[in-house]
């Protein structure tokens, strides 16, 4: 067996398969069987940082580290990208998972076919961050660069979703953030710093589509059923101000009122 001193990776005619080489400017080992060359690269001991290339697959049934982790490390090269982890259940990560940097969001985690089990998350987790397009611009001395039409993400620009907007939800309140508040109008209290409110053009019956309360039109409620229009009330302090009791499309709406009918009239006629 001869051991062979170079400079440069050797080529494969450069020896036979009871030769080692050596290329000594990078540290690296080859040797050869009857069909294949391989290549060897150990811990540069002067150093804390290490880069190991393989231009091939690598298999093994374990792996081990002296260290905490693995540093920073790359996996995958293009055609394959794909980090298999066996059968044990835990891959602990000790820092941040991040996709690599895109002009705007392209990876999913987790897909249709296959889906996390479960997630579980701090209670306030979740961010939606938005992405909007533009041209960027940078200064370099008294000299303005302008960058190219591309969407980018905003980090000052996010919605949040918290553990207690979802408890929110659940028990039928709104998640508003932002606080309301109403006027005294007459004998109606004012209400003020409201959060627990909703907006709804139309509140609709929860398996009937023809039973609808309608808020569409700023300062009118109406309620639309299958039997026409029973209730219409309009008030916006003009002179068009109304309150109209029955149905238009069957005129024989029956309306009952139990007590006293109290009423005030402040000219013309009753």
């Amino acid at each position: 067996m001869a051991i062979k001193i170079k400079h440069k990776d050797p080529k494969s005619t450069d020896f036979g398969v009871d030769d080692i080489v050596i290329n000594v400017k990078e540290g690296t080992i080859f040797y050869k069987s009857e069909k294949g060359l391989f290549k060897l690269q150990g811990d540069n001991l002067n150093t804390d940082i290490d880069l190991i290339k393989f231009d091939a697959n690598i298999s093994a049934s374990k792996g081990f580290f002296n260290t905490s982790g693995l540093g920073e490390m790359k996996i995958g090269v293009e055609g394959i990208k794909k980090f298999t982890v066996g059968s044990f259940p835990t891959l602990e990560v000790g820092g941040h998972i991040l996709p690599t940097t895109t002009s705007s969001p392209k990876f999913d985690l987790g897909s249709v076919t296959n889906p996390w089990k479960k997630l579980y998350i701090s209670p306030t987790s979740i961010h939606f961050i938005k992405t909007r397009a533009g041209v960027g611009a940078s200064k370099i001395g008294t000299t303005f660069i302008i960058g190219r039409y591309k969407k980018e993400t905003i980090p000052e620009e996010e919605e949040t979703f918290t553990q207690e907007n979802v408890i929110n939800l659940k028990a039928g309140r709104t998640i508003s953030s932002v606080s309301r508040k109403v006027k005294a109008a007459g004998n109606i209290e004012s209400a003020d710093g409201i959060i627990n409110y909703i907006r709804p053009e139309v509140i609709y019956h929860p398996t009937e589509d023809e039973s609808a309360l309608i808020h569409k039109t700023a300062h009118r409620l109406s309620f639309r059923t299958a039997g026409g229009d029973p209730l219409d009330i309009f008030c916006d302090g003009e002179s068009n101000d109304k309150i109209r009791l029955g149905s238009t499309t069957t005129n024989a709406t029956e309306i009952k009122l139990h007590g006293s009918i109290s009423a005030s009239i402040d000219g013309g006629s009753w």
